[in-house]
């Protein structure tokens, strides 16, 4: 079924998308998605396909799949286990799907891969668990993507009403050098606010203020009123 998966994303490669998307997702020497490969697919292309191979893509197929240096490859491959996970029954099943996602932590590496996956893989699963300690662990690994892992999987609790580990791994993470762990940080924080956390949010901006960083605010207060707004970017002055 590898092969078959594979042909089929090959087949709707488009050579201008895939020089846009390697601009756009920063392949270049340097950037933080050095070296990385596309064959330009769209969203709705790798979801289409992705559906049509959830029921017949095995864990065999899927570890072929994540391995491939196609972008677009391993996007699908976290999309089926995205969908074949919500279909577990038994924890013994869900445990699979998140060894099977731990294992391959080094092939998402890059913040889409990241955003489509973690929450839905390992958000339900350490949810329901008192020992939290893995999560924490990807949260003060020196790693990009396990570090933004840590706080999106977090995405989950939110929506749960739970949000006191969406402020610890801010704490761990405010300090962090990366714009991208600063985006996905303040967007959970801001979350947090549209969920019913508006005075704790709120609270922890006043609290922090001097050290978060500016990107990090800016996305937390976005969806602020603007008198609102422009009161905690005066504060972080």
């Amino acid at each position: 079924m590898y092969e078959t998966i594979l042909k089929d994303i090959l087949f709707l490669g488009n050579p201008d998308k895939a020089q846009s998307k390697a601009k756009y997702f920063k392949n270049g020497k340097g950037e933080y998605g050095e070296g990385d490969v596309f064959v330009g697919l769209t969203n709705p292309e790798t979801h289409q396909i992705s559906k049509h191979y959830k029921n017949l893509a095995t864990f065999d197929d899927l570890q072929k799949l994540i391995e491939n240096q196609i972008h677009e490859v391993r996007f699908v491959a976290l999309t089926i286990l995205v969908l074949q996970i919500k279909k577990a029954k038994t924890e013994n099943e869900i445990e699979r799907f998140v060894e099977f996602y731990f294992k391959n932590l080094k092939y998402v590496n890059n913040w889409d891969l990241v955003d489509c996956s973690c929450m839905h893989i390992l958000g339900p699963y350490f949810y329901e668990k008192t020992d939290k300690s893995k999560l924490y662990k990807l949260a003060k690994s020196g790693d990009l993507w396990s570090e933004r892992i840590s706080i999106i999987t977090t995405f989950y609790f939110i929506r749960k009403g739970n949000f006191t580990d969406t402020f610890k791994i801010s704490d761990i993470l405010i300090h962090h050098k990366h714009d991208l762990i600063h985006k996905a940080t303040g967007w959970m924080l801001r979350e947090v606010w549209q969920k019913g956390g508006k005075e704790k949010v709120e609270f922890y901006i006043r609290e922090n203020i001097k050290i978060m960083p500016r990107t990090m605010l800016r996305y937390a207060i976005e969806k602020m009123e603007e008198m609102e707004r422009k009161s905690f970017l005066n504060l972080g002055k």
